[in-house]
């Protein structure tokens, strides 16, 4: 049997169910289709942000008529009907929104990006959604050079963390900015240990903005907005890019431009959506690159940040489960979580 979490209309909002239904299957006249059976699927905050709608996009994947939730995930083809796609290859969704929160499904080949069997499956699950957006954050948004430093909000998140990394790599100096706790000194080692440049609070930002941190800044992304990306703002040098990644703080905050930073400081203010970027590089240039990156999470170069495994339980009350995870997921402290089918 095949499980499936489903977006149920209700109000005032949202609910999940959990359906079952016979296994998919494939027949001789289902060319170019692939059965997955997933391995794991992060459970983002733009997953919980839909479900509770509060973001623009809906699931686009449907079982029995009802939407799918998930936007990423790693699974492994189990039988083909395409060429390229053997039983056993490790394979992720080509965009986001594929509605991974399921055992399984029959998908369309083209929908499918198939990474080196060897990429383990936390790493392949974090692959699209983290891993790849700071890559494309630090390489294709602004031209970045060695010695330059650049900032960024949600610093113990996952993009943060492998953006630090990358970032090491490059030459480039990372300033991760996160929310006061009582656990300063491990989060702040941990970071630093990764490759961030400098580690400091909201509150340091706030209070003493670019002046504490004396630096030339570039570059700053912005995965919380409101008041946060106000002071990341007001760090960047004249010329520098202001980069929205996502509005973790909610879709009510605002910012405030006025002709000092237009005029006088030249800033750039830009959306970023890393499936319009991949778009303008093209099939093949942006399949290299997630061969690219995969390399990186398989061999070491890149760690992948520490996660809490929530397991699949099959016709138990996984709702309930989201519904904790939902109240957890705004304390300080907070670690992605990821399904595990296996």
């Amino acid at each position: 049997m095949a499980w499936s979490l489903v977006c149920r209309a209700a109000i005032p909002g949202p609910s999940l169910g959990l359906t079952v239904h016979e296994m998919p299957a494939l027949g001789e006249e289902d060319e170019g289709l692939a059965l997955v059976k997933f391995l794991a699927s992060p459970i983002n905050r733009v997953d919980l942000m839909v479900l509770a709608d509060q973001y623009p996009i809906k699931p686009r994947y449907v079982v029995d008529g009802e939407p799918i939730p998930g936007f990423d995930g790693c699974g492994v083809i189990v039988e083909s009907n395409h060429p390229e796609l053997e039983p056993g290859d490790i394979v992720i969704p080509r965009e986001l929104g594929l509605g991974t929160w399921r055992t399984h499904a029959v998908l369309s080949a083209r929908s499918l990006l198939k990474l080196p069997r060897d990429t383990p499956p936390l790493a392949a699950s974090l692959l699209r959604s983290s891993a790849l957006v700071a890559w494309l954050l630090l390489e294709e948004v602004s031209p970045l050079r060695e010695g330059d430093w650049v900032i960024a909000s949600a610093g113990t998140s996952c993009v943060a963390q492998f953006l630090a990394q990358l970032a090491c790599r490059k030459g480039v100096h990372a300033i991760l900015v996160i929310r006061d706790r009582e656990c300063m000194p491990e989060t702040t080692a941990t970071l630093l240990g990764l490759g961030a440049a400098k580690v400091i609070t909201e509150s340091e930002l706030e209070l003493h903005g670019g002046e504490a941190l004396q630096e030339n800044i570039v570059l700053a992304i912005d995965s919380v907005f409101g008041s946060v990306g106000q002071s990341l703002i007001e760090t960047l040098v004249p010329g520098g890019k202001y980069v929205l990644l996502g509005m973790l703080g909610g879709t009510s905050g605002s910012l405030t431009v006025n002709t000092k930073h237009l005029f006088n400081r030249r800033l750039s203010f830009l959306p970023f959506r890393s499936s319009e970027v991949l778009n303008k590089m093209g099939a093949a240039n942006s399949e290299a690159l997630f061969q690219k990156v995969a390399l990186l999470l398989t061999n070491g170069s890149l760690k992948c940040p520490g996660v809490h495994f929530v397991t699949w339980a099959e016709g138990n009350d996984n709702q309930s489960t989201l519904e904790k995870i939902n109240a957890e997921s705004k304390d300080v402290g907070y670690k992605k979580l990821v399904w595990d089918f296996q």
